[in-house]
């Protein structure tokens, strides 16, 4: 809950506070994985500060109040976690807030071998992420999940629920018939985890886990973060964007009580590969990631020295607007989402780059600023036909891109043609020249996507 705060020393982002920033969220990402191998959960992904993992054992709809119990035991866990994180590194002190849901869920495998994008979409993941933010930490519970366990009463308390969950004393639990002792899976995570913490100090990874940084020449598409661990990492100045398929969650709930799943994850698989297409293949952006049915990218123009502000603010905006016109080419061709929108967010600021974590294909791919959270916060008060920019971005922005935003930096039914034209208005060799080149769609890759339901 803390990682922004951290971001910034005297309200200013520095090599420093990043360096801190992201030393936090490497150390946890080692103690969250740890704690999910013991307690048999899969990690879909960590992006920024959350973590999004899903419990599915014992699988079965009768089972759903196993699952639950796993869950909250493990949240529990988790958050103690963090508390002996903080007690034994206080440089790593932070507050913790954890969300639940239970219920059916489309689970997507995509992405490439060494840059994999596994999903978990539906409701269950939406709503668990909304109750996970908050400015109060503790565990907090959907209706759904809260009805589960009051009818699935007695249960068995443990030692650590009794001394971490006051105020939230029901939430611990054991499952009846079944050997889950979070006190013993909680204490070989951490003595896991603190092995690995005594190997970096040690002379078995000498700079691995120490962050330096270096500015990167644009185009960012280029950009393999496999190359760039904590001791290569990328920080620089760069828009972050990020855009989000507004009504997608109920999309995907309606083709699961329908039957019609197959057609909404190839959907889904054509959307996102077009608009990781337009970033890439268009504007020379790199996607971080996708979230969801929400796409996370960076964009910069300039030099092998600095980013050029205006140009990666003017850059930015037309990629904005390509990938609404993107997106509207594709509900014309696709079947059954033509109520959807796409809302889009960006911000602009210093932003380091890297993979963290875990070593090898566990790593975690980040770019965690000021810009990118304010981009994603941008983002969501954003209907599905507006694109927003962040306080920074408008400030960094020329004069015709502040006139087009307006005082609420908000504007509406932006697609490509709309932003050549209205950045157009200031004369540039840059917009001339890519406006020259019309958007086009993206063609899907030929790999099949593969989709199951699971309860």
């Amino acid at each position: 809950m803390d990682f922004n705060s951290i971001l910034e020393d005297a309200g200013r982002e520095t090599e420093a506070s990043h360096q801190r920033a992201l030393e936090l969220l490497h150390t946890h990402y080692s103690a969250c994985d740890t704690l999910i191998d013991e307690f048999d959960i899969q990690r879909v992904d960590f992006h920024g500060s959350r973590l999004h993992a899903v419990v599915l054992t014992p699988e079965g709809e009768q089972n759903e109040p196993e699952r639950i119990r796993k869950a909250i035991s493990f949240a529990a866990a988790f958050r103690e976690m963090a508390a002996r994180l903080s007690a034994d590194f206080p440089e790593f002190e932070t507050r913790v807030r954890v969300g639940i849901d239970s219920g059916p869920a489309v689970a997507i495998d995509s992405g490439k071998r060494d840059e994999p994008d596994p999903l978990f979409i539906g409701s269950p993941a939406n709503h668990a992420a909304k109750l996970a933010d908050g400015d109060e930490e503790g565990i907090f519970l959907s209706l759904r999940v809260q009805r589960v366990r009051d009818q699935n009463t007695p249960f068995t308390f443990t030692a650590l629920a009794k001394a971490i969950e006051t105020g939230f004393m029901h939430e611990h639990v054991s499952a009846r018939g079944q050997t889950l002792d979070a006190d013993m899976l909680l204490a070989k995570a951490y003595l896991d985890f603190e092995s690995e913490m005594k190997r970096r100090a040690s002379s078995e990874l000498p700079s691995d886990a120490k962050f330096r940084f270096h500015h990167r020449e644009p185009p960012l598409k280029e950009i393999v973060f496999a190359e760039h661990p904590p001791s290569n990492a990328i920080r620089m100045l760069l828009a972050s964007i990020f855009a989000d398929i507004d009504g997608f969650t109920a999309y995907v709930d309606h083709a699961i009580q329908s039957g019609n799943v197959a057609q909404a994850v190839a959907n889904l698989h054509v959307l996102r590969a077009e608009m990781a297409a337009v970033l890439r293949d268009d504007f020379g952006g790199r996607k971080v990631r996708f979230i969801g049915d929400c796409v996370h990218g960076l964009l910069a123009e300039g030099n092998s020295r600095e980013t050029n502000a205006l140009d990666t603010i003017r850059s930015v905006v037309k990629a904005a607007g390509g990938l609404r016109s993107s997106f509207e080419l594709c509900k014309l061709a696709l079947p059954g989402i033509a109520e959807l929108g796409l809302a889009i967010g960006i911000d602009f600021g210093p932003t380091p780059i890297c993979r963290i974590g875990l070593r090898g294909a566990a790593s975690v791919r980040t770019a965690s600023s000021r810009a990118t959270c304010v981009s994603e916060s941008e983002q969501r008060r954003c209907g599905g036909t507006e694109t927003a920019l962040g306080e920074k971005a408008y400030e960094a922005a020329p004069a015709v891109v502040r006139q087009i935003f307006g005082t609420e930096r908000v504007v509406a039914n932006m697609d490509f043609d709309a932003s050549v034209m209205l950045l157009g208005t200031m004369p540039s060799p840059y917009v001339s020249s890519v406006a020259a080149e019309p958007m086009r769609a993206h063609a899907p890759v030929a790999e099949p996507m593969r989709a199951h339901t699971k309860l």
